[in-house]
């Protein structure tokens, strides 16, 4: 059985994304989602490579990963969440990132 990610999951990640990993890492969604590192790591290139697409700024640190070759189109799995999330100001996603965690109790 596939094992999506949720969307607290894809907040964290997204925020990693476009925003880096001053705040927030990988371990820590992968502890919060109970999945391995690498997984989480794949999943916010996966948003990265999705943000590029669609023209949106992000971290530079962050390599894009879109599971196609050069010259296609990415998969927009979760874009429906993630677009939500695009036009919030970073403060304003933090502050969802530290809700989402503290409900991890």
């Amino acid at each position: 059985m596939k094992n999506y990610y949720s969307e607290d999951e894809i907040v964290l990640c997204t925020y990693i994304a476009r925003f880096g990993r001053g705040l927030l890492a990988e371990k820590k969604v992968a502890t919060f989602g109970k999945r391995p590192v690498s997984s989480v790591q794949m999943k916010v290139q996966n948003i990265a490579a999705m943000l590029d697409e669609k023209g949106i700024p992000r971290n530079s640190d962050i390599t894009p990963l879109s599971g196609k070759t050069t010259g296609e189109s990415g998969r927009e799995t979760d874009w429906p969440i993630v677009e939500k999330l695009v036009s919030m100001e970073k403060a304003d996603i933090w502050a969802k990132c530290k809700e989402v965690l503290a409900n991890d109790r």
